[in-house]
C-alpha cells in the first residue's frame, strides 16, 4: 500500500510524489514544506527513526536531513537507514551550514546521495530535489 500526503498540494500543480524531511528546527520544516508543496510534493517531517520506519509502504521520492554541529546521531541514522530495504533505494539530500563541511563528508561516507549547504535558495534546493527523485526513479 502506498499513500501520498497531497493535502496541501495546491490543486493546479501536477503531484510529483513524497518527501521525507528530518529537520530540528520546526520554522525550518514548515520552510521547506511550503516549497516542496508549492512544486508538487507531498511532504512527511520525521523527527525519529521509529517515524521514518512507519513510513515503510510510502513511495518516497528522497529524504532531506540537516546536519547539525553536535549531532553524530544524524550519520548514524543515515548509515542505518541506508541499510535497510525501504531506505536502501531512497536518496538522500543532506542540508549543512557553511561552517560544518567536515560533517558533509561524514554524511557522505555514511550514504548521503547530495548535499546543499545553507544558506541556500528555493530553486537552487528544488533542483538538487528533482535531480535525486529522477536518479532514485531510475534506479528503482
Amino acid at each position: 500500500m502506498q499513500r501520498l500526503f497531497k493535502e496541501e498540494i495546491p490543486t493546479d500543480i501536477a503531484v510529483k510524489g513524497n518527501i521525507i524531511i528530518s529537520f530540528k528546527d520546526d520554522e525550518v520544516c514548515d520552510v521547506l514544506r511550503q516549497y516542496l508543496h508549492n512544486d508538487g510534493y507531498g511532504v512527511y517531517i520525521c523527527k525519529t527513526f521509529e517515524e521514518f520506519m512507519e513510513l515503510e509502504h510510502v513511495d518516497v521520492k528522497c529524504i532531506v536531513v540537516d546536519v547539525t554541529a553536535g549531532y553524530a546521531s544524524t550519520f548514524h541514522a543515515i548509515e542505518i537507514i541506508k541499510q535497510t530495504p525501504v531506505g536502501m533505494g531512497i536518496p538522500i539530500l543532506v542540508v549543512a551550514d557553511v561552517s560544518s563541511t567536515s560533517n558533509v563528508v561524514r554524511a557522505l561516507n555514511a550514504g548521503a546521495s547530495d548535499y546543499i549547504l545553507q544558506p541556500y535558495s528555493c530553486k537552487e534546493f528544488l533542483h538538487r530535489i528533482a535531480k535525486l527523485s529522477e536518479l532514485a526513479r531510475r534506479f528503482a
